[in-house]
């Protein structure tokens, strides 16, 4: 039976780059995916397919706003939707190819496609094969979950891994529930002229988002035309690709409606079942498994990183557990994730950006906060690209003065990300951000000026 130092199930954003960290550190790794290379979901369905649909879509949209700029566009313009899908397919191909190409380099770290479980905390089975190992990172990620609806039409209905294999740009689309997923995709389709429903249980879009970023975005598709019916309490969902009929009610009232095409996106669920973790005495449930702030599992030598553990499900926070998982198991000092510096950008219209904390974040952990503003329609570069909606807000703990959360609405708030992120990494203040200077005209410019606006309210509240 061949021996690892390591064994990692699960080959995409927070697994491969643990595989080769260790292989880094002379250790012999065997990383096992049931896809015959690497990249994991965000690669292959989400991430990226999404982000190739978004470029298209937006400079698609392009064509519409160019009276704005007092530019006469000759034709309406037309979406090649097969050359789309052609790009999507080259660029995950290329990504997958060369994630391949990088682990091949190092003669220690064996891949291998086929489908893994535990037998017991050092023992795993793959396609009948025993190994055994000194140590585990599970990273087997999540899927969609679809929740218990009536009615066949469930088992027919898209989830964000089924959009693009559609040969033809769909003309309609309904979609279940309003969160990321939802609202990126609706948004995109919108665009390139599919017409989008959306029906959620909530009282708005985005419940998991700051409410004051989220209904700026929501307010845009409404303007966009897209048919956003809140407050719906789910009924049946007959049918199958082609004639799904949903039915529901809203207010007390019974409705239905008839779509082509149906898309339930409905929350992420853990991959944790049929990977044998009872076996191994790994503790976890239908969210996730349980790990502590090193990322270990009930079991000392398993640990476990990514969207299959409980709590956020980003490609990027798996990536940065990776790197605590692999320091911790074979590094003398142990290092703790921090969830109060996570970053994320949500790519709506406009996009909303999100660092650390938010309001609501601190009151749960019982921290004093304040809170600033920055509008965009007071910008100089906002209204120079006549994208003035959005605003820049800070949290500021009040004891401290540290920035500990940061939300950016705007057309360009992932390209703003970067500096909000930096700011709340290192735990800066607002006289930290006020010695920076910031190039003019340039949508960065606004970390400055709120930092000034923050700092001459306080001036004056002293005097």
């Amino acid at each position: 039976m061949e021996t690892y130092d390591l064994v990692v199930i699960g080959a995409g954003p927070g697994g491969t780059p643990a595989a080769m960290a260790a292989a880094q550190f002379g250790k012999k790794v065997l990383i096992v995916d049931k896809r015959d290379a690497p990249g994991g979901e965000c690669l292959f369905e989400g991430c990226i397919p999404s982000k190739v649909l978004e470029n298209a879509a937006n400079r698609f949209a392009m064509l519409k706003e160019m009276k704005a700029f007092h530019i006469d566009v000759e034709t309406k313009g037309q979406i090649h939707w097969e050359a789309v899908l052609a790009d999507k397919t080259q660029i995950v191909k290329q990504r997958s190819i060369g994630a391949l190409k990088q682990m091949e380099r190092f003669p220690n770290l064996r891949f291998k496609q086929g489908t893994a479980a535990f037998v017991d905390a050092n023992t795993l089975d793959v396609d009948g094969e025993k190994v055994s190992f000194d140590y585990a990172i599970v990273a087997t990620g999540a899927n969609a979950y679809l929740p218990p609806f009536e009615g066949e039409g469930v088992a027919h209905a898209w989830t964000n891994a089924d959009v693009f294999k559609h040969s033809d740009l769909p003309e309609e689309i309904t979609f279940i529930g309003a969160g990321a997923i939802s609202c990126e995709l609706a948004q995109m389709f919108n665009k390139l002229g599919t017409t989008c429903r959306m029906l959620e249980r909530g009282e708005r879009i985005l419940k998991h988002i700051d409410e004051e970023s989220a209904l700026v975005v929501q307010q845009k598709m409404i303007d966009a035309g897209i048919d956003i019916r809140l407050n719906v309490t789910f009924g049946s969902i007959d049918g199958k690709e082609g004639d799904f009929t949903v039915n529901y009610s809203q207010n007390g009232e019974s409705k239905s409606l008839n779509t082509p095409h149906l898309l339930i996106a409905t929350g992420r669920a853990a991959n944790v079942e049929g990977i044998g973790l009872e076996n191994a005495g790994v503790t976890f449930d239908r969210h996730g498994i349980k790990v502590d702030e090193t990322l270990q599992t009930t079991q000392p030598n398993i640990y476990a990183v990514g969207d299959c553990t409980v709590g956020p499900k980003f490609a990027h926070w798996a990536t940065y557990q990776a790197g605590i998982a692999i320091h911790n198991i074979f590094a003398p000092m142990k290092h703790k994730s921090d969830m109060g510096k996570l970053s994320w950008v949500l790519f709506s219209d406009p996009q909303i950006a999100s660092v650390g904390l938010s309001e609501a974040d601190a009151a749960k952990a019982g921290m004093e906060v304040e809170t600033a503003h920055y509008d965009f329609t007071t910008d100089a570069r906002a209204q120079i690209d006549k994208a003035a909606e959005g605003f820049l807000k800070y949290v500021i703990e009040k004891k401290s003065g540290i920035i500990r959360g940061i939300q950016i609405v705007s057309e360009d708030a992932s390209s703003l990300s970067g500096e909000a992120s930096l700011i709340v990494a290192n735990e800066m203040t607002v006289m930290d951000v006020m010695k920076t200077i910031h190039p003019h005209p340039t949508l960065t410019e606004s970390f400055g000026k709120l930092a000034q606006q923050v700092f001459f309210k306080s001036m004056m509240q002293r005097r």
